[in-house]
């Protein structure tokens, strides 16, 4: 909800890249039709529609994520009387904080992984 106040009531507030609290309005959005989807994935029956629906609305947060990122950090220099501060430090910090989750969810899986082979490969040297 924060993301979706900050980029409607700044949405006009930054002349040095018009698309920083467009990119902020719909990464709103998209926050809350994906924690909307993920609700209705654990309480229905109709698991695959929003099954694909969320890894739908997954990869365009992933593209949505890249995109912000060359809007966002190519005028971190230069962004001060230019962008409203509040605005673009949000932007610039939601965006770090993604990558942090990002990376986190990545490492998660690799040691997931790893932890995996090896009890396989427990598995059959027990049994093998």
């Amino acid at each position: 909800m924060t993301c979706l106040h900050t980029g409607t009531f700044y949405l006009g507030e930054c002349s040095l890249e018009r698309h920083i609290p467009v990119y902020v309005l719909v990464q709103g959005v998209l926050f809350l039709l994906i924690g909307c989807t993920l609700v209705m994935l654990l309480s229905s029956d109709k698991l695959i529609l929003f099954f694909l629906f969320f890894c739908t609305l997954s990869i365009f947060w992933f593209c949505w994520l890249i995109t912000g990122s060359i809007w966002v950090f190519r005028h971190y220099l230069s962004y001060h009387g230019q962008c409203h501060d509040v605005l673009y430090l949000f932007a610039f910090w939601t965006l770090i904080v993604q990558y942090i989750g990002l990376s986190i969810a990545f490492l998660a899986s690799v040691i997931y992984c790893c932890f995996f082979c090896i009890m396989l490969w427990a598995c059959l040297a027990v049994h093998g």
